[in-house]
């Protein structure tokens, strides 16, 4: 076998080499990525649950009050109620 012959062999074996290695660092990633994705689908997912609860917390709390009662907790359930619908979009913001 001559030189040039040699460094053809050589360097399809490497070429073979790195394709597996890349093959298997592929699988990997994937799966890596896939868990993750699935890890931050859930806390976003379990955050726009935690706000669609704590909304009808609030619905349920001003249904109770009466109209008197009311004018007195109104001012801090809409600001409740406005730090939610920030909370909402910034966890659909990773999503949009």
């Amino acid at each position: 076998m001559t030189t040039q012959d040699n460094f053809i062999a050589e360097t399809q074996k490497q070429i073979q080499d790195w394709q597996s290695q890349m093959a298997e660092y592929q699988k990997g990633f994937i799966k890596t990525t896939e868990t993750q994705a699935k890890a931050d689908f859930d806390d976003v997912v379990g955050q726009l649950e935690d706000a669609v609860s704590q909304a009808q917390a609030m619905v349920e709390q001003a249904q109770a009050v009466n109209e008197k009662a009311w004018s007195d907790v109104e001012l801090a359930t809409q600001k409740a109620m406005n730090q939610l619908q920030k909370g909402w979009l910034k966890a659909m913001s990773h999503y949009q």
